[in-house]
């Protein structure tokens, strides 16, 4: 076999990898937000308004929390690609239980502070059980990145599966018995629990600690950009939450919540299985120059734009039968709220091309000054038009600064990689040419149908029709589409 063959060869099975990893990755992210979307749609039934705003509330802080507990030291393990449990995956995995020591004791010395924040001062009790949850978490941080630092996201999408079901069989259980938000807990609990011994016994783990100083700044050096860069992306996508909280009724907060459910379950779960694939895919190929991670950030962009801008479209174009049939909250703001976070969604997406692009170049501090710029802005304004324009206000603001943003982003990664504009543009056409087909048929049925399950499914089937159609007339839709069919088989 020849130099070429070789490359071409490895390239392929690097795709292919990707691919599957993909739709591995999708299968355990689907899992969390479909358990999170379906307690939310049976528990706002069955909780008071009050128990309900604090599984919110638990939530978003338990959000937080994990991303705390990362400290980057899993990221800085996955951009160095060593194999097997080496000296500095037990000196990251020390250091790693003990910040969560110390975070879980902070949690719950902070608990009246967070009640206070979301307005919920009855429940400071349940909020101090954020303290066992960190600390469970805090077990199983660095055993859970060597799942992506390996690229092996079948057993981890099992793992993921078998958390999300036990969360979402005991909180059901114990809620319809009457223990009200401590039901809630006690999921949370019980998930961690399953993830954590699920996760050591597939990656083979053993809690070996270790310290070295020199290990610690060499992995930290790198780790506290990303882990900068989480949190900030964090307060980006959830830093709403926050604002909510405190400047609405614990109602719109409720209301708030519901209408990012569908669209993370199937829009979150889709782009956070993009990024656990690109950053080690990124990783692997940085060594062959920036003509390969050029085209592997338009190959990104294709799928991306595949997937993200017409299931956002949908998405907003079932926004209100999907409210309607869930919650039963039709005729209220989370219906305008779900069609604008919808469309967020479809700009959000792509923007996973470039962030891991430069995570993976080791150009997170770039990336980190950008949101830094960001998010203080972006929640400034959802402070101030929360007051008089409500949780849709909120929405609006999360629309604009993300697509100023992202736009910004591709510019400079271009820039940096020496890429095309009119390329990226010309990258995103198959899922334009595909959005375009669901709308003009979609769109129509959505407008004549008075709202229910029986109209959401005309609307759904309408814009699958579109779809196909869209997929007969452009060719370049077809070959992208039969490209990562040929990945999927490993062709």
């Amino acid at each position: 076999m020849n130099d070429e063959a070789r490359v071409n060869g490895d390239a392929q099975s690097l795709g292919t990898t990707a691919t599957r990893g993909f739709l591995w990755a999708n299968v355990g992210l689907l899992s969390r937000f479909g358990a999170a979307l379906v307690l939310a749609s049976l528990l706002v039934r069955q909780l008071s308004d009050g128990d309900y705003a604090a599984m919110v509330a638990l939530t978003v802080v338990m959000l937080y929390a994990d991303t705390a507990l990362d400290l980057g030291m899993g990221a800085a393990l996955v951009y160095e690609q060593e194999e097997g449990q080496t000296r500095r995956v037990d000196v990251a995995f020390s250091a790693n239980v003990a910040f969560s020591l110390v975070l879980a004791a902070l949690a719950v010395l902070a608990a009246p502070l967070i009640a206070v924040l979301f307005n919920l001062e009855e429940y400071v009790s349940a909020f101090r059980m954020l303290g066992p949850l960190i600390m469970i978490s805090g077990l199983n941080t660095v055993p859970w990145a060597l799942f992506m630092r390996g690229m092996a996201y079948r057993p981890r999408a099992y793992t993921e599966i078998a958390r999300d079901g036990s969360r979402l069989v005991v909180t059901l259980v114990l809620v319809y018995g009457g223990m009200g938000i401590w039901g809630v807990v006690w999921g949370f609990i019980a998930s961690k629990v399953i993830w954590t011994v699920g996760t050591w016994a597939l990656t083979r783990f053993r809690a070996r600690f270790a310290w070295d100083g020199d290990i610690v700044r060499d992995l930290f050096s790198y780790a506290w950009k990303m882990a900068g860069n989480r949190f900030l992306g964090l307060l980006a996508l959830n830093g709403d939450y926050f604002v909510v909280g405190n400047r609405t009724s614990t109602m719109e907060l409720s209301l708030y919540y519901q209408a990012f459910r569908l669209p993370e379950v199937v829009m979150g779960g889709q782009l956070n299985a993009m990024s656990a694939v690109l950053f080690p895919m990124y990783s692997r190929i940085r060594s062959k120059g920036t003509d390969a991670l050029r085209d592997a950030m338009y190959k990104a962009l294709r799928i991306v734009g595949l997937f993200s801008i017409p299931v956002g479209v949908v998405m907003a174009l079932a926004a209100r039968d999907a409210i309607t049939v869930m919650f039963g909250t039709q005729g209220t703001d989370a219906v305008t709220v779900m069609q604008v976070i919808s469309i967020t969604g479809c700009i959000t997406g792509l923007g996973f091309a470039t962030g891991d692009l430069l995570y993976a170049t080791n150009r997170p501090g770039l990336l980190m000054r950008l949101n830094a710029v960001m998010v203080p802005l972006m929640l400034a304004a959802m402070w101030i038009v929360a007051g008089s324009h409500g949780i849709v206000g909120v929405a609006l603001v999360h629309l604009g600064t993300q697509a100023v943003f992202v736009t910004i982003r591709q510019l400079i990664v271009n820039r940096i990689i020496g890429a095309s504009l009119l390329a990226c543009v010309a990258a995103l056409w198959p899922g334009v040419a595909v959005t375009a087909g669901m709308l003009l048929f979609g769109l129509p049925v959505r407008l004549l149908t008075p709202g229910g399950f029986v109209s959401g499914l005309m609307v759904v089937g309408a814009a699958a029709v579109g779809a196909l159609v869209a997929l007969a007339l452009s060719p370049a839709s077809r070959a992208e589409l039969r490209d990562i069919l040929a990945k999927i088989k490993g062709a």
